[in-house]
Parts: structure tokens; sequence; C-alpha cells
């Protein structure tokens, strides 16, 4: 396992298990297992898509009257630790995994390089807003070279909206607004092309190497709601609009487009709390 994978998760492990032995007692713990599916774009710029049914483990952890380390969960493919909360201000980091790009996806990649899959860390900043807004910065770059040249940042306006059901768990509606930076290296890497054999008539692509830009805006709604008292589902639309030179790219403008849309939805059953 990559020396990175392994530091990152035994803190997050050891922050989590020192927050677990303090609310023990208040039974801020629950361990979830159910399944979803996924319908989003087969690689970034994609007109084709992907549709996946996995099963989804979750573990929660919750004490709000803390102020550091009050929360941890780990959510299929992603693990999120907040480190302070202190109601107006929040930071976290978090770790999630990444399908990658493989030229068998689509006729479009073939003689472009593969992107394997991998993992991604980052770290998340949230400042509270009056009337149930919120102000969002994240920065992601890959575990296998964390501080790489290759990294992409977001900012967001967010809306999040809880409302009380007769069940323990209250229904949460999250409605994000975001516009994406990368750099040259991230772009290059989704939409950039190489220079064909010189002279050959059947290349596909030209030449493209695509600059530092803001690439793509997001808007997107994640709804959290109990089916039961045991029972949670959570649904997320998502939709993204490339910009600039990702929009420029040939991989978008011949065989891809710009408009990407993703649908979640999972149901997970709570075995139990501690």
């Amino acid at each position: 396992m990559n020396k990175t994978i392994l530091i990152i998760f035994i803190l997050l492990l050891g922050f989590s298990s020192n927050s677990f032995a303090k609310g023990h007692d208040k039974n801020n713990t629950s361990i979830y297992g159910g399944g979803g599916f996924f319908s989003k774009p087969t690689y970034e710029g994609s007109s084709s898509r992907r549709f996946m049914w996995i099963p989804m483990v979750a573990l929660r952890y919750e004490d709000r009257a803390k102020t550091t380390f009050n929360s941890f969960e780990i959510l299929g493919p992603m693990a999120r630790l907040t480190v302070f909360d202190n109601k107006n201000f929040k930071f976290g980091i978090f770790g999630q995994y990444e399908f990658g790009r493989q030229n068998g996806d689509d006729n479009s990649l073939v003689g472009l390089e593969e992107i394997d899959s991998h993992f991604s860390t980052g770290l998340d900043l949230e400042y509270s807003l009056p009337f149930d807004f919120s102000l969002n910065y994240k920065i992601t770059t890959d575990v296998k070279d964390f501080y790489s040249d290759s990294y992409t940042t977001s900012f967001g306006l967010s809306y999040e909206r809880s409302s009380w059901i007769t069940f323990e768990q209250p229904l949460t509606s999250t409605t994000s607004l975001t516009i994406h930076y990368a750099n040259s290296d991230y772009l290059n890497e989704w939409f950039g092309t190489p220079s064909p054999p010189f002279g050959d008539p059947k290349a596909m692509y030209k030449y493209y190497k695509p600059d530092s830009g803001f690439y793509k805006t997001s808007l997107s709604n994640t709804t959290v709601f109990p089916l039961s008292d045991k029972v949670l589902g959570l649904v997320n639309i998502g939709y993204d609009r490339l910009l600039g030179e990702a929009s420029d790219s040939q991989l978008v403008k011949r065989q891809g487009s710009s408009n990407q849309f993703s649908l979640m939805f999972t149901a997970m059953y709570k075995f139990y709390s501690f």
C-alpha cells in the first residue's frame, strides 16, 4: 500500500478511535450496510455513460458538543474527517477513490494515455453565512504524490436546509453552485491530445495542450432522508458545464460533451450503534 495512503488512514483511524471512545455512552457512532447505483459520464468530458450498482458500507460518527475531531465518516469510496468545527468555520480532510480512464471505455480514447484508477486526498474549508448559506473552498490532489504538480481547487456557495419528520434522522437537502480551477498538468492529463505521427492523414486528433484555468461550473443537490428509523436514503443529482480550455479540447468538441450529468442513489440499513 502506498505510504501516504497508509499514513492518512492511520491518522483518520486514530482520531476516530479517540472520538469513539469519548462518545461511547451517547451512541454517536453508527454502522450501515446497503447498496446503490451510480450513473455518470464514463470519464470527464465524455458523452457516453457509466452505470454501476455497487454494495455500500458506511460508518458515521458525530458529536456536536465538541469543536475538534467531532465527526468522521466513511461512505463507500470516500472518507472524511472534520478537524475543527465551531459552527461558523469548519475545516476537514478527505480521501476518495477515482475511477480513472481506460482506452476501452470509448473508441475516442484509442491511442491516448490511460489514467489508472487511484486515490486522491484533499482539504476543505467551509464558512457559514446567514440564512443557511455557506462558502466552501476545496483543494484535491493525488495521494500517490501529495502536493503533486496535478491538482484542482473549487470555490462554492451552498444552501442547506434540514427538516424533522417522524424518524430520528432529519431530512437534509444541500444545494451547491461551484466553480472549479485546475492547473495545466491536470487539464493536460484529462483533456490534452498528443501530437500525431508526422503526415498521418488518419490521425483522430491534432496536438492540444491546455493551460491552467477555470474549467467547469457545477450545480448539485444532495438529499439525505430517512426511510424508517433504521433505513437511510441518499440521492445526489449533479450537472457540470465544461468551460474554457476543457471545453475547447477535441476530446470534448468531436467525441464528447460540455454538459455532464450524474445521478446517485443509495439506501442503507443501520445495523449497529454505539
